[in-house]
């Protein structure tokens, strides 16, 4: 469930356009995008994470595709309870502690000057062909 994100407006015609030039070279730079934007909130997280055991801070990472990118947290084994600490826990008193969303909102403009760059280069490239 994403409750947080950055819009990125005209990026569906974009992929479209991209698509029908099948541009291996652009898509991999629209990748390259998602993956800095998915890098610097992956950082700020594990910087502001709470650390018991340090497990829960080595289970974050991120993930990009063509059309999207995630940070994200915990593993199927060793490291379950990551949505309890993000998310709390109200019946067992547990606060939420949005490390994620936290990250996101601290370095929004630099993930979105991120994509600027990016996808500025990824125009210039496919000016190119």
């Amino acid at each position: 469930m994403v409750l947080r994100a950055i819009k990125v407006e005209g990026l569906r015609e974009l992929q479209k356009d991209l698509a029908r030039a099948e541009r291996k070279e652009v898509v991999k730079e629209i990748r390259t995008a998602n993956k800095d934007a998915a890098d610097i909130v992956k950082d700020e997280a594990k910087v502001i994470v709470p650390v018991v055991s340090g497990k829960l801070k080595k289970s974050i990472g991120s993930l990009a595709q063509r059309d999207k990118a995630q940070v994200k947290a915990g593993t199927a084994k060793g490291v379950q309870y990551a949505g309890v600490v993000h998310f709390g826990w109200p019946k067992r008193g547990r606060p939420p502690q949005t490390f994620i969303y936290d990250a996101m909102d601290k370095r929004s403009d630099e993930v979105r000057a991120a994509y600027e760059k990016n996808v500025d280069k990824a125009l210039k490239r496919m000016n190119k062909y």
